[in-house]
């Protein structure tokens, strides 16, 4: 008796497999290994055995492999071998492209990441999923199966591949893409608070000479005397501007 059951889950959350232009994923060379990776596992249960078939999609849906339904990312399927039998399959699960997923940063020395598939509905049942990707240099084969385990509600698999090694040092340390504060913020934060000091030690200066009869007519006298410095200012960088400028004429003329 043939015992299928096949179940897909579409969620919104739209992607094309493993989406490999993901923000998370930019800095590993997935496209290396870009296609479809299929693993066979196979477990002694007599009288019988037990054959995974674990199949993955990197930057591009599972494709010709019989049962996997169509816009598959990772497709499990279980076979059951008898001696004196042909092989039966028994389970087919099947996470799409559309199922929500979470990236992390592989809690490895070697560097990597996870992926976590939000649980699907399988039958009676509610089944989840992990992928890790384990940085090694030294595989050359594209992707190897280290280790996976299986029950009920949850599949786990860990591959090995060169591909989510970083692509260089300076990975390690992403460059600034604009959310962190550049030199010119820092240049203007330390300038408002040098006039802040300025205005408010000086109108404190004023006040404890005597020069003014409370701390609010020293503040505004402190104020006033540097927003004159401020007028002046322009017509003093003008004048310095001139004196270069008729520096360089005179240079001009008299090598000619």
């Amino acid at each position: 008796m043939l015992i299928y059951v096949l179940v897909s889950l579409t969620v919104a959350f739209t992607s094309v497999a493993i989406d490999c232009s993901s923000r998370e994923l930019q800095k590993y060379d997935l496209q290396s290994i870009k296609g479809t990776h299929s693993f066979i596992t196979t477990d002694n249960t007599p009288p019988t055995k037990r054959e995974m078939t674990w199949n993955i999609g990197i930057c591009d849906s599972v494709r010709d492999v019989p049962g996997c339904p169509e816009n598959s990312e990772f497709c499990v399927i279980t076979k059951v071998l008898s001696d004196n039998e042909s092989p039966v399959i028994s389970e087919i699960i099947a996470f799409s492209s559309d199922t929500e997923r979470i990236y992390s940063p592989e809690n490895h020395p070697h560097q990597g990441f996870r992926i976590r598939y939000e649980p699907i509905e399988w039958g009676d049942s509610i089944v989840s999923a992990t992928l890790e990707f384990v940085c090694e240099p030294d595989v050359n084969t594209g992707v190897e199966l280290v280790w996976h385990s299986s029950n009920e509600r949850k599949l786990n698999i860990r591959m090995v591949t060169k591909a989510v090694c970083l692509k260089n040092d300076q990975d390690k340390n992403p460059k600034d893409d604009g959310e962190s504060w550049g030199w010119f913020t820092w240049i203007f934060i330390f300038l408002v608070l040098f006039l802040s000091i300025y205005i408010i030690g000086g109108a404190w200066f004023q006040y404890n000479k005597g020069n003014a009869i409370d701390f609010q007519s020293a503040l505004k006298e402190v104020i006033e005397n540097f927003l004159e410095l401020l007028s002046s200012l322009p017509s003093f960088i003008r004048e310095i501007i001139e004196k270069f400028t008729r520096s360089g004429n005179r240079g001009e003329y008299s090598a000619v």
